[in-house]
């Protein structure tokens, strides 16, 4: 269904119209049969029409009113024919068959109003799922409903590749001529680089808007330098976005999509855009255009698009955003099981691997719960503005904070400590192993049982438990995602046979088990061989690849960080080989939570404490910006457990997207990521100053190996240690487990 008003599919202007029109053709395509409620005199090839509305921009308010009536009975008369209703319309068209069962897509292009959606939440057999064409729009809504991001998307046959065009090609401004589109801006910056800019696109009928284009954009209009062709059609702009060097698309607001960025994108073309609204999620940095703060930022990164690869900017953007690939994820919403339900004993933005698995499993397009604690205070601030940003999927919080809820939370403590002594001396109990491994397990377990899903995913020890009764309960599959090798963290003792209670009890009852590192994977393979156990690297996305930048050829910059700052975590050997160094000009910036008993210790230790610095946290997405200001990341591991020598830390990983130098510790795991991966870094053998301070001086002597080291670094950033490859693993393991489900069989029982 769409608004009447524009025909489908438009003869100018119409973004959500010409989408209906593409979508109505590629569900034809794939041989299903397509009706469409759609303004008067629209045509669709192969597909039915029924009109509802005349034509006329802007709609006539009367007219829109009396489609209203005929869509309803339309879809009263026709309840029991259709199997999906997908309507880009206006909610209210969805009324006489909301509490129906019938399948039903609400698709969001434009700002989402949460009121009438919130009313509609408790009708029991709604059947409806919510689409919004990008995070950023969904995440301005404040509902629970079952929501999934889908991309716009276009029919790329239409566009023609230019895989160059000559140096003073023009700049391009295509969209409707309004303030907050920055056609402004683009004049300006076109002005200020000598750039031609051609300017394309209806000019808004609001008097406000009228006067904007008189007062700040037409007087420059000289036809020479800045030129403009009014509205254009399909071709004329295939035409005039090809030819182009780059899009400009300075927004002064939160643009739910942008189609033009696609558009220009198919041809090769690439997208210069201001970090607003959904650009980042549509523009792939460097490899389809350039996301850019300021005028500035967008006059420096022109400078560089002699060097663009436009052909990779096409095929990029088809890979994400052909209308079949769109299509069919709309079709695959219904057709596939999609509810994934992760269970943490953390907090999220305390556990970067937790937020990116969810995040891309919301983008592929399932609905995703992740059920959490409260134990790091410090990530609360944190958890605040992931929570604002991804309000396409649902954050569960049980338990108790702890500075909230002080008497809660300390009868929960006492709880634990009671099932502690129950595991040490009265082994009986049968529950108490799980209940004293973690704070919050009856919480994590109970709700886990309230939500039905396709597919359970635990994410450290605590939460396996509930994972598992909560998939017994649903019939679902289940899986284990092991940051750490658990029984390994401690070599004995009550956390030692805790933990190997629960990985004995319950890991066999696993569909799947991925773990953070090949030995994790290697060493729950020896223990648990009849489970499929693969390797999923604690990567980064792609997006986060920072510019590397020459630092200070007289001075070394080393960089170090983790959540906590503490004992057991290298820096004391970092300090004593500084200290072998004194004469170099060497400093070293420490990021985290550290609190002041140990910065005065390390501060003590060193013979030149000035050249030591503490840096406080910060949101996960700004490490990388940081880390790529400092020449050397430093992973200095301490191999005192099982787990810490089989576990790769985050920190690699990082470096590697921020194009660091990497000094790591020889533990097994790092040894043989530093061998698979050669000429990122260098290795130390742990708890060495002396050895440490040799490769640090190796480095600072040669500053062309460090350099060289850097660029190794950034090229294993954009081929192959990246979320994007890492999460193909993964995604292909949850699709091939949820086709499975009708099959499945769960032979746990609930206790």
């Amino acid at each position: 269904m769409m608004d009447p008003g524009i025909l489908v599919p438009p003869k100018g202007y119409g973004g959500h119209e010409r989408l209906v029109a593409m979508f109505a053709q590629e569900y034809k395509r794939l041989g299903h049969e397509v009706h469409l409620l759609v303004t008067t005199g629209s045509f669709v090839e192969g597909c039915t029409m029924h009109p509802i509305g005349k034509e006329g921009f802007p709609p006539v308010r009367r007219e829109a009113r009396k489609a209203i009536p005929r869509a309803w009975k339309f879809l009263w008369k026709h309840r029991h024919y259709f199997d999906m209703v997908h309507n880009f319309g206006r909610l209210a068209y969805l009324l006489p068959i909301l509490n129906y069962p019938v399948k039903k897509i609400m698709t969001y292009g434009r700002e989402i109003t949460g009121k009438n959606i919130r009313a509609i939440e408790k009708l029991p057999h709604k059947n409806i799922i919510f689409t919004g064409c990008s995070n950023s729009l969904i995440s301005r809504v404040s509902v629970s409903s079952d929501w999934r991001t889908v991309y716009n998307a276009i029919d790329f046959n239409k566009y023609t590749l230019q895989a160059s065009v000559p140096t003073n090609a023009p700049l391009v401004f295509l969209g409707r001529i309004e303030k907050i589109k920055g056609c402004h801006t683009a004049i300006k910056v076109a002005l200020e680089t000598g750039n031609d800019l051609i300017i394309a696109g209806n000019i808004s009928p609001l008097a406000k808007e009228i006067e904007y284009y008189r007062t700040e954009v037409e007087p420059f209009i000289d036809g020479k330098q800045i030129r403009y062709l009014g509205p254009v059609n399909d071709q004329q702009k295939n035409a005039c976005l090809r030819q182009a060097k780059a899009l400009l698309f300075p927004i002064e607001w939160n643009e739910p999509f942008g189609m033009v960025m696609i558009e220009a994108m198919a041809c090769g073309t690439p997208v210069i855009g201001f970090n607003r609204g959904s650009v980042p999620e549509v523009i792939d940095e460097g490899k389809t255009g350039f996301i850019v703060k300021s005028i500035a930022e967008m006059k420096d990164v022109i400078k560089k698009l002699p060097m663009f690869d436009r052909i990779k900017c096409r095929t990029i953007a088809e890979s994400r955003f052909n209308i079949g690939i769109t299509a069919q994820h709309y079709l695959d919403i219904f057709n596939k099981p999609k509810h994934i339900v992760i269970i943490t004993s953390g907090q999220p933005s305390a556990n970067p691997r937790v937020v990116k698995e969810a995040i891309s499993m919301a983008e592929a397009g399932y609905a995703v719960s992740v059920i959490y604690v409260p134990l790091s205070p410090w990530a609360n601030d944190f958890d605040k503005l992931l929570f604002k940003k991804t309000r396409y999927i649902k954050w569960l919080r049980v338990g108790y904070a702890p500075k909230k809820n002080n008497l809660k939370y300390t009868l929960v403590r006492l709880r634990r400590k009671f099932f502690e002594w129950s595991f040490k001396y009265m082994n009986g109990l049968s529950t108490a192993y799980e209940n004293a491994y973690i704070l919050y397990a009856p919480e994590l377990k109970r709700k886990a049982l309230s939500i039905k899903g396709d597919l359970y995913i635990a994410h450290n020890l605590g939460a396996l438990p509930a994972a598992i009764k909560a998939a017994a309960k649903w019939k679902a599959p289940v899986g284990f995602d092991a940051e750490d090798f658990h029984r390994g963290e401690t070599s004995e003792g009550a956390l030692y046979n805790l933990a190997a209670k629960i990985e004995d009890k319950y890991i066999s009852h696993l569909d799947y088990l991925t773990a953070a590192s090949p030995l994790i994977a290697e060493a729950y393979s020896k223990l648990y061989p009849g489970i499929s156990i693969i390797s999923i690297n604690n990567a980064f996305s792609k997006k986060m690849i920072q510019p590397i930048v020459k630092q200070d050829t007289n001075a070394m910059r080393l960089f170090w960080f983790s959540q906590i700052v503490g004992v057991d975590r290298g820096l004391e050997t970092v300090i004593d080989a500084l200290n072998l160094l004194i004469t170099c000009r060497i400093s070293l910036h420490i990021l985290g939570n550290c609190n002041e008993k140990y910065k005065q210790h390390l501060l003590q230790l060193s013979k030149n404490a000035s050249a030591i610095h503490f840096l406080n946290p910060v949101p996960p997405d700004d490490i990388f910006k940081i880390s790529a200001k400092y020449d050397i990341g430093l992973a200095t591991e301490v191999p005192y457990s099982e787990n810490r020598k089989f576990c790769l830390t985050n920190k690699l990983f990082t470096y590697i997207l921020a194009g660091n130098c990497i000094v790591a510790s020889d533990t097994p795991a790092q040894k043989k990521f530093m061998e698979e991966h050669p000429g990122i870094g260098l290795l130390y053998e742990s708890n060495d100053p002396l050895g440490l301070a040799g490769q640090l001086q190796k480095l600072y002597s040669n500053k062309n190996e460090l350099y060289t080291c850097r660029i190794t670094s950034h090229s294993y950033a954009n081929c192959s240690l990246n979320w994007e490859t890492e999460f193909q693993k993964l995604s292909q393991i949850i699709i091939d487990i949820t086709n499975m489900k009708n099959q499945h069989k769960r032979v746990y029982s609930n206790d």
